[in-house]
């Protein structure tokens, strides 16, 4: 990702070096100097030098890029990170938000059939006694406190 953007930018580096225009500089007739990329035709001009392009040793060059290249993997790595655990908090916050709704409907339906029926291990339907069935809601409320905070 940060690799072609870099050489795009070396690319564009020594392209606008090799064209670098010549600049001249002469003084009109009001005495005011004068600028330009184009010599005058009937006056005395002088031809400007461009400055030499800064030296740079390569191996240096090379380890300040190898070092932006590490700098930019360690920031995707980091990002990626990132996304990878907002999605786990997402699918948490998604599941804590199902169980809660699967809660509450179990405990709405516990409480509004009174004579719900149930069937013990062995596949006998029995009803539970009052005792059994406010157990039963105490232990729903607390899954609902648990999963709807």
């Amino acid at each position: 990702m940060f690799i072609p953007q870099l050489s795009c930018c070396c690319l564009a580096l020594v392209f606008a070096m090799a064209v670098q225009a010549d600049a001249y500089k002469w003084i009109d007739d009001d005495g005011d100097v004068i600028y330009s990329q184009t010599p005058p035709v009937d006056k005395p001009y002088e031809k400007m030098g461009t400055p030499p392009p800064p030296s740079m040793n390569p191996e240096a060059a090379k380890k300040q890029v190898e070092s932006l290249i590490e700098a930019q993997k360690a920031t995707d790595k980091a990002r990626e990170e990132e996304q990878q655990k907002q999605q786990q908090e997402q699918l948490a916050a998604e599941a804590l938000a199902e169980n809660c709704r699967v809660a509450k409907y179990n405990l709405q339906q516990y409480q509004n059939n009174p004579g719900r029926r149930m069937m013990d291990a062995q596949g006998n339907v029995t009803r539970p006694t009052e005792e059994e069935r406010q157990q039963k809601i105490s232990t729903l409320q607390q899954q609902v406190n648990q999963f709807c905070e």
